[in-house]
């Protein structure tokens, strides 16, 4: 079910939570099987929401270590869910076709259906109707409790990994976190990884607008890091390549000094870059939430989106909430607001670079110490001869 199109949203709404209330009225709640052999995990949209349940499909495995894990994807999150560190097969499944959906889902004969969406109908109903137990998220307002056996409660006013963590405490989770495996990134020489500040500019989805901060605002962002002697990488898919070469072209600052990695790395090659680069600077997207995974030092710019919400849950992280008075305006992701896309204008440039360049002065302040021990040991071998 696309979170972009309103008529979707509408028709998802009036048919399926009537459905859904039927159904439910037709059959007694179940526990959860002691020995399943197939179980299915809906996860249909978005990089960043399928890292955040990465921790989930981890507990889901770790508690039925011989069942079968299905994770029923769709086209835009397949590159993540290769990424969850669990023994899966990915199964990718257009939820917009409901029919299409639940044939695939009956297809593998499941013992338990877990569905990770906090608020489509539909993909509730395809798990009623595809398995005799079924797990969920039961949101206010989206009438999807009837649909489960066990239902988790999904509320807005807390992080979304918390909303997670306590689904994954019915499968025994005592202490969450997203299990995501990475890829050794093998980083070209001119990239200078002590000094190397990766910019991410770009989301994907039905939020892409409202969530990007202004082009010329990156481009003045990486001039003054470049004037303070740190390289900038720009990040993104090869089709966002048009848009970070005239953020480059804005900024005015030569390759190697700042230069566009655009379709150059696979997801769990960028999570490397990451966790070894010295800053991710990014808007709210799945970048953000990876880097937060692989404990990246993070500024976090948010717009449309709040950081108690969404943000970065690693101690190296700095999130920028708007000031603008609008701000902070998505629950579920596909909320519109008039004046959404003024909430990222509302982040200077000066606030930005302030952030960004205390996040650095931490990150080499931290390295102080274990310089300096370095050079301690090194002193007394050679004082004792060794």
């Amino acid at each position: 079910m696309s979170r972009s199109k309103q008529w979707m949203r509408s028709l998802d709404r009036a048919v399926g939570i009537p459905l859904i209330a039927a159904l439910g009225a037709l059959r007694q709640r179940k526990p959860l099987p002691a020995d399943p052999r197939r179980i299915g995990i809906i996860i249909p949209t978005a990089i960043g929401d399928t890292i955040l349940a990465s921790g989930v499909v981890w507990e889901i495995a770790r508690r039925y270590p011989s069942a079968a894990l299905t994770v029923f994807h769709g086209a835009s999150n397949a590159s993540a869910v290769r990424m969850i560190d669990a023994p899966l097969r990915g199964v990718q499944c257009n939820f917009t076709w409901p029919f299409a959906a639940l044939k695939a889902l009956r297809a593998e004969g499941l013992d338990l259906i877990v569905d990770l969406t906090p608020w489509t109908r539909m993909t509730a109903i395809c798990a009623r109707l595809a398995a005799p137990v079924t797990v969920g998220f039961v949101s206010d307002g989206q009438g999807r409790a009837a649909a489960f056996d066990i239902a988790s409660a999904h509320r807005i006013d807390r992080h979304e990994a918390e909303n997670h963590a306590e689904l994954a405490r019915l499968f025994g989770a005592s202490h969450y976190r997203p299990q995501l495996k990475t890829e050794c990134y093998a980083a070209p020489p001119d990239l200078a990884l002590d000094r190397l500040v990766v910019c991410h500019t770009t989301a994907g989805g039905s939020q892409a607008v409202a969530k990007a901060w202004p082009d010329e605002n990156w481009s003045q962002l990486i001039r003054i890091l470049v004037s303070e002697g740190w390289q900038a990488a720009l990040t993104g898919a090869a089709s966002d390549a048009p848009k970070v070469d005239a953020i480059l072209a804005g900024a005015g600052a030569p390759a190697p000094q700042a230069l566009s990695l655009c379709g150059k790395l696979s997801l769990p090659e960028l999570g490397d870059l990451l966790r070894r680069a010295r800053l991710l600077i990014t808007i709210d997207t799945g970048v953000l939430h990876l880097g937060s995974t692989v404990e990246a030092n993070i500024v976090a710019l948010h717009g449309p989106t709040l950081s108690s919400r969404w943000g970065a849950r690693n101690t190296g992280a700095t999130s920028l909430d708007s000031p603008h008075p609008d701000a902070g305006y998505i629950a579920f992701g596909y909320e519109i607001h008039p004046r959404g896309e003024e909430t990222m204008r509302a982040h200077s440039v000066e606030a930005v670079a302030r952030a960004a360049l205390s996040r650095l002065a931490l990150s080499k302040a931290a390295e102080e110490p274990s310089a300096q021990a370095d050079a301690e040991s090194r002193a007394l071998h050679l004082e004792s001869g060794i």
